[in-house]
Order: C-alpha cells, then structure tokens, then sequence
C-alpha cells in the first residue's frame, strides 16, 4: 500500500471533491464512490493497470478544515502478483497519478499546496527507475 498526505489552501476548495470524482480516463473503472459527511469526503476508485493485468484501487480522504483549506490522504493498494507480491510500481504511479492531478487543478484554481508528503512522489516510476540503476551503477558495493 502507498500512502500520500497534501494540504491544498485556496479559495472555494470544496470543489476539488468534485473535480477529482469527475476524473475519468479510458482505464478507470465506473463511477467512484463518494462517501461525504460534514467536512469529510471519502472517494473510492479503481484503475485498471495493463502492465500488471490488474486494477489499483485509491482512496482519497478529505477533510476541510475550513472554506479554504482541506487535508487530503490518499491510499493506493491492490494489483500484487505471484509469490513475491509485486505491483511493479503500479500502486506508486497510481499514488503519483493523483498528486498530479491536484497539482494540476491547484494551478488552474490558484490553489497552492502547502504540505506534500512523501516528496518523491513528484518523481515518475520511470524516472525513479532510471535513478536507482544509475545510483547502483556509480555504487555497485550500496546495499
């Protein structure tokens, strides 16, 4: 499982529910559930991975803390094969697909995102890849 915390601040925040719940591409799978009580909204969806031939199921938590700020943890699991339960990735690029997506509506909006946790998410599976072979390569002896 893969776990991301962001605080967004700005002005008429509650949209952002609804911008997220409105997300769809060609892999996701219906509609997201959506769970909300006062300042709480949960929203629950699957994607489908082809790499892994498995759906990446999230789950996005938020709680606004006032008109202008909402804390928001997102949780991705699912997709693991095999005995070495592997997702290839699959649950992290999910995690990262959706921190993007906030990114992305953050701009639009003139939301900043005042927290972000774990940072590397702003780096892609690819790119994250490419940096531990070249970190072994200069490193061979790092464990």
């Amino acid at each position: 499982m893969k776990i991301a915390n962001l605080v967004v601040e700005g002005k008429n925040i509650r949209k952002i529910s609804d911008i997220l719940y409105n997300h769809q591409d060609d892999f996701y799978r219906g509609k997201p559930y959506m769970y909300s009580d006062r300042n709480i909204i949960v929203l629950m969806r699957e994607r489908y991975y082809k790499r892994i031939s498995s759906y990446i199921m999230s789950v996005i938590f938020m709680k606004f803390v006032n008109d202008n700020k909402v804390e928001i943890e997102i949780a991705c699991s699912g997709g693991r094969e095999g005995i070495l339960m592997l997702d290839y990735g699959a649950q992290k690029s999910e995690d990262a697909d959706i921190v993007n997506q906030i990114i992305e509506v953050s701009s639009v909006y003139l939301w900043e995102i005042t927290k972000m946790e774990p940072q590397d998410l702003l780096v892609s599976v690819k790119d994250g890849i490419t940096n531990k072979i070249k970190e072994k390569i200069n490193n061979p002896f790092k464990k």
